[in-house]
């Protein structure tokens, strides 16, 4: 009885052995298994981190009764991320996981996203196993297969461009004056009447005026002098001369303390000997009751004779034309013109310290744009609210200002205020950017989309397509502009050189610029570059340092002397 009992308990230890060492020599031959993982070094996109490993077991290494899962996990400072397990099983398990052939071997594959944390860009990927046979059950030493995470999205700079309300001022203003003389039919001397009218009485005011005031500039003065057309084309060319004559000599005694007058091309003459442009206009606007014929007579014939011939023929018409039309195409007019010299940049800046009230309302939205300390700015744009608290551009303008101050609560604030005003296109571009720093995408595309003909708007929806990893949509959002952006945006959608270039001719010095050269000839295998634009922008923001040391863009470099100076 002894002996049986003995038995039994011998063929239970074998069988125990047997299954330990099924799974102790998976364990130990674990290194055998082959994992490929794309791409070698993760990278953050949108957000976001896929993963695709596949695993080849080799030939006679998977035990036929053995289950196992398989986990990858990221392993990082203060934490680690599990992906989805994949399970596994000999041929010889009745089971959902991937069947792994004893004799030839087997493979699995493998795809997870995960959503990307800063920290994760130190880090490793390792493989977890968990393996059981029976009741039975070990965990393998974890796997190391992969190193960090290149982020380079990440230093997406979400600070967009704003746009400001434009002022309307304009310093130097064209202004001018005009008086009309009429004449007597085939007459070409000026009537006494005429001379006395309110219109030529105003004109030579405004030429006194003009002439004693410094801030008014005489520029010419215009003479077109008209005949109707009716009459001869021999009398009508005397006729257009003698009134052009005539108001230029009028225009003579009132010009002769006009120091610009002495110019021989001051006063510009000319004479339009019948006047049939005039004549349609006026007989189109007149309420004769043959309007339509009149004007179909003149249509169907080019030649000016036959013109009044049929015109002639149409007596009761004709006669009104006499009455009506003629008489107001018998006529010289005249105009003044001159410029209205504004203030200057310095006496307007000098108003608005010492006289503000004096200022006009585009004036006082102008002078802010005559300083450069934003402080200032900030200043001059609330003192605009305050006196025009109707006008968009003010808020808008504050809004602007207190974005660029860092000033964000307040820059919504005056932003909404805007809106409320005037729902515009500008001022939509300058609440998606508000909406852009604070994380509120969705929002900030909205603004985006709905400022219409800004420029601007195109570069914020640049920012945001970035930030969503569609970098070909981020490029054509950026079109030629010349920025940090522009050449993320570039580099990302694999045109390395356009990045470079893009970061080239932008009119900043941004440390940043010289970063992304750093990587961009990182990825093309130019270590001398590398190391000249890193040293660079390390230089201009030694907070980059501590970034470079550890941005997988740099990877190969970890180890390179040059590179440890330079980030250390």
């Amino acid at each position: 009885m002894k002996k049986v009992l003995y038995i039994f308990i011998a063929i239970a230890l074998v069988f125990s052995f047997s299954s330990c060492n099924g799974l102790k020599k998976m364990m130990e031959d674990a290194e055998d298994i082959n994992y490929k993982i794309e791409p070698e070094v993760l990278e953050m996109h949108g957000g976001e981190v896929e993963v695709k490993i596949s695993g080849q077991f080799p030939e006679k290494y998977f035990n036929k009764k053995v289950q196992a899962e398989v986990t990858p996990v990221l392993v990082y400072e203060g934490g680690e991320k599990a992906l989805s397990p994949v399970y596994v099983q000999g041929e010889k398990i009745e089971g959902n996981g991937t069947v792994i052939q004893y004799q030839p071997g087997g493979q699995f594959s493998y795809t997870d996203k995960f959503d990307f944390v800063d920290e994760m860009m130190v880090s490793t990927l390792e493989i977890r196993i968990k393996a059981s046979k029976g009741s039975k059950e070990v965990e393998f030493d974890p796997e190391p297969i992969a190193k960090g995470v290149v982020a380079t999205p990440k230093l997406v700079e979400t600070y967009s461009k704003t746009k400001a309300g434009d002022d309307k001022f304009v310093k130097d203003i064209a202004d001018k004056q005009l008086a009309v003389i009429y004449y007597d039919k085939n007459q070409g001397n000026i009537k006494h009447s005429e001379l006395t009218k309110d219109d030529v009485k105003a004109l030579e005011d405004y030429i006194k005026i003009a002439n004693e005031n410094e801030r008014r500039e005489f520029n010419n003065i215009e003479v077109k002098a008209y005949a109707s057309p009716e009459g001869s084309q021999e009398i009508n060319t005397k006729v257009s001369g003698d009134r052009a004559k005539s108001a230029q000599g009028m225009l003579d005694k009132k010009l002769k303390e006009v120091e610009e007058a002495e110019n021989d091309d001051f006063i510009e003459a000319e004479t339009t000997v019948e006047d049939w442009d005039g004549f349609k206009k006026m007989v189109q606007e007149s309420d004769l009751a043959e309007k339509d014929m009149i004007l179909r007579v003149v249509q169907m014939h080019s030649d000016p004779a036959q013109r009044e011939e049929e015109l002639r023929k149409m007596t009761k018409t004709f006669d009104e034309l006499e009455d009506v039309i003629h008489p107001q195409l018998r006529r010289s007019e005249i105009a003044v013109n001159i410029t209205l010299i504004g203030h200057s940049d310095n006496e307007i800046k000098e108003l608005y310290e010492n006289d503000t009230d004096s200022l006009t309302q585009e004036e006082l939205l102008y002078v802010a744009t005559l300083y450069e300390d934003l402080n200032k700015k900030l200043e001059i744009y609330t003192a605009y609210t305050e006196k025009y608290n109707k006008d968009w551009r003010g808020f808008n303008n504050v809004g602007v200002i207190q974005y660029e101050l860092n000033n964000i609560d307040a820059a919504k604030t005056a932003l909404e205020k805007a809106k409320s005003l005037d729902a515009n296109a500008t001022v939509a571009n300058n609440l998606g950017n508000v909406a852009l720093l604070e994380n509120d995408i969705e929002a900030a595309m909205e603004y985006f989309e709905t400022a219409t003909g800004v420029n601007e708007a195109s570069y914020g929806l640049g920012i945001i397509n970035i930030k969503k990893g569609v970098y070909g949509q981020a490029v054509d959002y950026f079109g030629d502009d010349c920025s940090f952006n522009a050449g993320l945006a570039k580099l990302l959608n694999g045109d390395t050189d356009g990045a470079i270039a893009a970061v080239d001719c932008a009119t900043d010095d941004n440390p940043k610029n010289y970063y992304l050269k750093a990587i961009a000839y990182a990825r093309k295998a130019n270590k001398d570059e590398v190391m000249n634009n890193l040293r660079n922008a390390c230089g201009k923001d030694p907070v980059l340092k501590s970034y470079a040391a550890k941005d997988m863009e740099f990877h190969m470099y970890f180890d390179d002397p040059t590179f440890k100076e330079i980030v250390k």
